[in-house]
């Protein structure tokens, strides 16, 4: 009979509950969590910590199903906010727990300010439940947490990828590949791996490949830059290096044979030349 009063007490407090965890937000300039947060990150919290409250009220039924089924709903749309935010793990745990205090003190008023008789029994089943529905909660936001952040990272990834292997047109046959920094040998990798593909896609005849912008250059991609003109030979396409820079041509000179009898040219302008009339 008490648990059900509690029940009851609680769903009155719900909203409550809610205001008085958004009022105990300390002023923390650029928080997420600040007290003078946007208007719009103020509705979003509020909205999401009744959905907490609810789901907090849920793991004191005795059949847990409910409980269990708001809390995947719960979980992703509190997860998806977070890593959308950026907000870390351990604040985000940090304000989990502020909210399992301030249930606890609500539970507290019930015992001391209502007539319902409670013994001890049921104050240690509250416990035990209230303790192991915050512990599925955060086990299972951890979970959606760590997933969507390892789709963003690997989108992030990718997009990261794909600017630093751009592969630009200049002419109908004729197009450059800029290579910016250091290229070591996991960046040379990926650009014999994946620009034979993306030259194949966009039907490029020649290629070149400008060194321009780059400021060090492993011996190991030499090598690898020395098999990606074997596979254009091979695919029928001309390829050049031009715009070597002198810093890099000196450590170049240690570099094997087969590096050295790449066509290297000056300018750009020299291989469009030999693919249009066109003056530049």
């Amino acid at each position: 009979m008490s648990t059900f009063a509690l029940l009851n007490y609680l769903k009155e407090q719900a909203d409550q509950i809610t205001e008085d965890w958004l009022n105990a937000r300390a002023t923390e300039p650029g928080s997420f969590y600040s007290c003078e947060t946007s208007p719009d990150v103020e509705r979003l919290l509020r909205k999401q910590h009744k959905q907490t409250v609810q789901l907090l009220i849920s793991s004191l039924y005795q059949d847990e199903t409910e409980f269990l089924e708001k809390l995947e709903d719960w979980a992703q749309t509190v997860a998806m906010s977070r890593v959308e935010n950026r907000i870390a793990i351990h604040v985000v745990v940090e304000f989990l727990g502020k909210t399992r205090a301030l249930f606890w003190q609500y539970i507290h008023r019930f015992i001391h300010d209502t007539n319902v008789d409670v013994d001890k029994n049921s104050v240690a089943e509250w416990s035990e439940m209230l303790h192991s529905g915050f512990d599925k909660m955060i086990v299972k936001f951890t979970e959606y947490y760590h997933a969507f952040n390892e789709t963003r990272l690997s989108e992030h990834q990718a997009l990261i990828k794909l600017l630093e292997i751009p592969l630009i047109k200049i002419c109908d046959k004729v197009s450059v590949l800029p290579l910016i920094g250091v290229i070591n040998s996991e960046r040379g990798l990926s650009l014999l791996n994946d620009i034979p593909l993306k030259c194949s896609e966009n039907k490029v005849e020649s290629l070149i490949i400008d060194l321009s912008g780059v400021i060090q250059i492993e011996e190991a991609v030499a090598f690898q830059l020395t098999q990606l003109v074997q596979v254009f030979n091979l695919m029928g396409i001309e390829s050049y290096i031009s715009g070597i820079r002198p810093e890099v041509a000196r450590n170049a000179i240690s570099f094997g044979r087969d590096f050295h009898t790449i066509t290297k040219i000056s300018s750009v302008q020299e291989v469009i030349g030999k693919h249009t009339e066109v003056k530049v």
